[in-house]
């Protein structure tokens, strides 16, 4: 598969994953939400893997990756502290988005 499809997968993944929060946030129901959050979270993860192997960078994973993966795990444990209401669900999307850009950051610099 070219890099290009790879990459167009993950975006899609991401979106995904914020159509989820979206869902979440709103008055539909918290079960739909985390299907288009976790689907979205599988999505950008094997995308994100397969570029990395694509680009030769699968053997010595880079900081930048593991900076990366990081993220990925807050942004799936995110919905569960909207859920349980222990922060306010204005302050996930900011922290949502925030995680988004400087993933968007390290992804397009590849550097940290």
């Amino acid at each position: 598969m070219p890099l290009a499809a790879y990459h167009l997968l993950h975006i899609l993944g991401l979106i995904l994953v914020y159509i989820g929060f979206g869902a979440l946030l709103s008055n539909d129901s918290a079960k739909s939400a985390m299907k288009w959050h976790g689907t979205g979270l599988v999505i950008s993860l094997v995308s994100g893997f397969g570029m990395l192997a694509k680009m030769g960078l699968f053997s010595a994973l880079p900081t930048w990756v593991y900076v990366k993966l990081a993220l990925w795990l807050v942004l799936g444990f995110l919905p569960v502290l909207a859920k349980r209401r222990v922060v306010k669900p204005s302050l996930i999307i900011v922290i949502a988005a925030l995680i988004g850009v400087f993933m968007g950051y390290l992804g397009y610099t590849k550097s940290l």
